[in-house]
């Protein structure tokens, strides 16, 4: 075993017994490092701790032509430098070849939008709702992700106080706690209404979330999911069904219909308008559709 190759199990057992990675996570780390071993013996006549920034960008070239996806490359990238930040760290090499190196550009997907008349087809018809509590709880959760546009932790985390309804809007907090004023639309007020009536039956505390699970729990992340997936598998034939795409939906509704970019920002809660921009990504039917409603000689 050359030395190279020891360091490699060592780096292994610092990521198991110091870091507490998992068997899973520490056999992904191996098999990268190991592949970077492999091409540096075999294809550049160095090994681990001789490899310059050079023989990174080759290797990552390399990659690419094998068809590995700018994704995987870069989870190498980050293994790679886990294990030469642990390498200076003992100081077994003076720099990180992986150093000032870049990542790839990751391909940004584009996420369609649910047409309106799929999301007016499904809050209208009151046959894709249950009458319970959980059927109640759902349409105004549906109803709170595309009509507010939230995130999934946004909606998990509002509570009955953020509603101004005198003044008809709510309080958000968003991420690094950035807190946004949102203006509800009308049609949501009775579905609330209905909803906080069937919730005081729980006997829950004041203070509790807005929305609950029957047992007067907080609501879960992919709960939250499986229900908007459920939904939409009923009303629409996008891809996307899930709570993100109602969020999606809202803006990019919100921007066809002529509101500005910038308002759009600041409903979003995004710090950079790059952020909202990427909203603007619309269907040629969608353009279409909104070129025949806008345009005079459109129709």
């Amino acid at each position: 075993m050359n030395s190279a190759s020891g360091h490699l199990k060592s780096f292994l057992k610092y990521l198991a017994a110091e870091k507490r990675y998992s068997p899973h996570t520490v056999l992904a780390y191996s098999k990268e490092l190991e592949r970077w071993e492999q091409y540096l013996v075999n294809e550049a006549e160095s090994n681990l701790l001789a490899a310059n920034r050079s023989h990174v960008k080759r290797f990552m070239v390399w990659r690419s032509k094998q068809g590995i996806t700018p994704r995987s490359i870069n989870r190498m990238l980050s293994t790679m430098r886990s294990f030469y930040k642990w390498a200076l760290r003992e100081k077994l090499v003076k720099e990180s070849p992986v150093e000032h190196v870049r990542s790839m550009k990751m391909p940004k997907k584009v996420v369609m939008s649910v047409p309106k008349e799929d999301l007016f087809k499904l809050f209208d018809d009151a046959n894709f709702f249950e009458a319970d509590f959980e059927g109640i709880r759902d349409r105004l959760m549906l109803l709170l992700l595309y009509g507010l546009g939230l995130r999934k932790a946004e909606l998990i985390g509002l509570l009955p106080n953020d509603f101004d309804w005198s003044r008809q809007t709510v309080r958000v907090i968003g991420k690094r706690n950035k807190e946004r004023q949102i203006p509800i639309p009308n049609a949501i007020k009775s579905y609330y209404e209905e909803y906080i009536k069937e919730r005081d039956l729980l006997g829950v505390k004041t203070d509790a979330e807005l929305l609950l699970t029957s047992k007067g729990k907080k609501l879960y992340p992919q709960l939250v999911y499986n229900r908007v997936l459920l939904y939409l598998n009923r009303t629409t034939t996008v891809v996307d069904k899930n709570p993100h795409a109602l969020r999606h939906s809202y803006a990019t509704h919100l921007l066809n219909a002529g509101v500005d970019i910038n308002t759009v920002k600041e409903l979003l809660g995004h710090e950079s308008l790059s952020s909202t921009q990427v909203y603007t990504t619309s269907t040629f039917e969608e353009l279409v559709k909104v070129y025949n409603q806008a345009h005079p000689k459109g129709s």
